[in-house]
């Protein structure tokens, strides 16, 4: 049990760790990889803006002085865990709706 703990303690460790160097170099956390700028047509489909990445981007001051109706954010990892939950439900037969 001992050695589980210690496993969370430096994932958890690790995570901070790497958040925090996220919040002080913002342009490092704010790649291609991790941010997709869209746009809402008028008929309600997205269509994607890829604007050049380079360190001089004006992307995070965009992100902070964005209105909170402008911004979705998705989570990869909740969207597996919630199809994961999804499939294990309906393995069992017990989804409702």
């Amino acid at each position: 049990m001992k050695k589980k703990c210690l496993c969370i303690r430096v994932a958890a460790g690790l995570c901070a760790a790497l958040s925090w160097w996220g919040l002080l170099y913002p342009e490092l956390a704010l790649t291609p990889d991790t941010v997709k700028v869209s746009r809402e047509e008028e008929n309600g489909t997205l269509s994607d803006v890829t604007p050049e990445w380079s360190f001089d981007s004006e992307l995070y001051l965009d992100l902070l002085n964005a209105d909170q109706s402008q911004i979705t954010i998705r989570s990869r990892l909740l969207t597996e865990i919630g199809l994961l939950w999804e499939a294990f439900h309906e393995r069992n037969g017990s989804k409702s709706k």
